[in-house]
């Protein structure tokens, strides 16, 4: 029956068919997403004891401020000391240093 759950599972196994093994193919592909989902762990931990926010203006800044927080972590700067520079140089009508943000990890 097409129209089955089991039907709709095939139909989307298809689709997806070409890019499901390619870490069988492509060197330096992890066959899964252990990693991704460890990086917005935290996220997603705050965002379930916080209960989220309340408007689009919190939800950007809640995005933008853990992503800090997993860019510095990655990169092993403090997350404050990076916010601190930022606000000094915004004070000073500066722009603060990313060079940081680009490098690759």
């Amino acid at each position: 029956d097409c129209e089955s759950e089991a039907g709709t599972f095939v139909r989307h196994i298809e689709k997806e068919m070409d890019s499901l093994f390619t870490f069988l193919v492509e060197e330096n592909v992890d066959p899964t997403n252990n990693f991704a989902e460890r990086m917005i762990r935290f996220a997603v931990l705050w965002r379930k004891r916080s209960q989220g926010t309340k408007s689009e203006k919190g939800n950007r800044w809640v995005e933008r401020i853990l992503t800090l927080r997993q860019t510095c972590r990655l990169q092993g700067k403090s997350t404050y000391e990076i916010l601190v520079d930022a606000m000094e140089n915004y004070f000073k009508d500066q722009q603060p240093d990313l060079q940081w943000i680009r490098q690759a990890t």
